[in-house]
């Protein structure tokens, strides 16, 4: 019984336990992996995007199974073989962030004009599309991308 009653304790301190909140520097960081995000598919710096995610980090893109691993999402969108993707535009709108001091995510929409090229097949695009996007604060303090999903408004 007071084993259970010392238990009871701990877990009531801990649920009492103040926790910082979701912070200005906080939206300021998760703005920047946006930008960044945006600018290095602009510049298509592979380094720069896949910087952003954790190691284990999953993206859900439209349609498909979900992709787990930096190294299956660099193959997903980085594949090694003869194919080019030349982004001409791309941005995205904010919708909505909310977090707490550990764990955020961002709701949005975004237009991706885009040609794609292997061998003799040439494609040109233009998607829109709604994304929502799971930050976490990593063992240094800096924030990360842990998943990325979305969803194709038009094909």
């Amino acid at each position: 019984m007071k084993n259970i009653l010392i238990l009871l304790l701990m877990l009531t301190g801990m649920s009492c336990t103040k926790r910082e909140s979701f912070t200005s520097k906080d939206i300021e960081a998760i703005d920047q992996i946006r930008r960044d995000y945006v600018n290095g598919w602009l510049a298509n710096d592979s380094e720069t995007v896949l910087g952003l995610f954790s190691d284990d980090a999953i993206i859900i893109p439209s349609g498909l199974s979900p992709i787990k691993g930096k190294d299956k999402i660099e193959d997903y969108w980085f594949p090694n073989d003869s194919s080019e993707t030349i982004i001409h535009s791309y941005t995205v709108e904010l919708l909505d962030l909310q977090g707490t001091d550990s764990m955020a995510y961002s709701l949005e929409i975004g237009t991706l004009n885009f040609t794609y090229t292997q061998g003799d097949f040439t494609m040109t695009k233009e998607s829109t599309s709604h994304a929502s996007t799971v930050y976490k604060k990593n063992m240094e303090g800096s924030w990360v991308v842990i998943s990325r999903m979305w969803t194709s408004l038009n094909n």
